[in-house]
């Protein structure tokens, strides 16, 4: 098995490295969120799994449950304010507190849509649930981390955010931009308070969002021939990435964009 092959595990983590730190991740039902609230469990955190769809947000706290983890499902909008004080309220009543926010809720148009086919109704709802939903998050749990005197929020932006997007169209690579230009607001504004803001920027991921865009072996074919390393990302390269930004190994990072693309993003 050589470097290239996804298979190969280069991360190791302590089994109690989140040991009782409160993480509230948003999109934690399906893919990389849901991966991801997994591995924090397995870690030892406290992990509040918010999802727009409250099967789904069930399903990830009972697979957490059968492995003897902490977890509390929450079911939300992020674009709505309400939703958003509702479940942080939730969270503060079970744990008291909100160590690390993970925005990974966020949806997205057709994919090849060119710009002036776009409808106006799917720019607005990409951008409420990757910006507005990022925001709200954020502006909720941010006066919590202020007298705590220290915390971390982790943005999920895009490839598209650092370039285009070379699978969806503008509402994505605008609305993937904006985040990243919350991050850098953000880090720079509360970073005396002991809050540390990053961004990562993942490239096209492997799973069941991709496939049903790329719609066929050729359309992934091509869309492979564009990254470097010749592969989709395994949801698993996103994560372990992630678990790095919330983790002591990044305590001098603030107001940073990750590229984890395969190289389809070159600093």
């Amino acid at each position: 098995m050589n470097s290239m092959d996804p298979g190969v595990a280069v991360s190791t983590f302590a089994d109690d490295i989140f040991k009782d730190q409160v993480f509230l991740v948003t999109g934690a039902g399906r893919g990389i969120g849901k991966l991801l609230a997994e591995r924090l469990a397995r870690l030892g955190a406290h992990v509040a799994l918010c999802d727009l769809v409250a099967g789904r947000a069930e399903e990830t706290a009972k697979v957490i449950a059968a492995g003897q983890g902490s977890a509390l499902a929450l079911t939300a909008d992020v674009s709505k304010e309400e939703d958003v004080q509702r479940a942080v309220a939730a969270v503060l009543d079970r744990w008291g507190r909100v160590d690390v926010l993970v925005n990974s809720a966020g949806s997205y148009g057709a994919a090849y849509r060119v710009t002036h086919e776009t409808p106006v109704e799917e720019w607005d709802s990409v951008f409420a649930s990757n910006v507005r939903g990022s925001f709200l998050c954020a502006k909720t749990v941010l006066p919590h981390m202020v007298t705590a005197g220290r915390g971390r929020i982790i943005n999920f932006a895009s490839n598209a955010g650092r370039s285009v997007s070379p699978l969806l169209g503008c509402s994505y690579t605008a609305a993937k931009t904006a985040v990243i230009g919350m991050t850098r607001h953000l880090s720079r504004e509360y970073a005396r308070h002991g809050i540390l803001v990053n961004t990562i920027a993942p490239g096209p991921v492997a799973g069941e969002r991709v496939s049903e865009l790329i719609d066929g072996e050729a359309n992934g074919a091509a869309l492979n021939a564009q990254i470097p390393i010749g592969r989709l990302a395994d949801p698993s390269d996103i994560v372990d990435v992630v678990l790095f930004m919330a983790s002591g190994a990044s305590r001098y990072m603030t107001g940073a964009i990750l590229d984890v693309s395969g190289g389809l993003i070159l600093a």
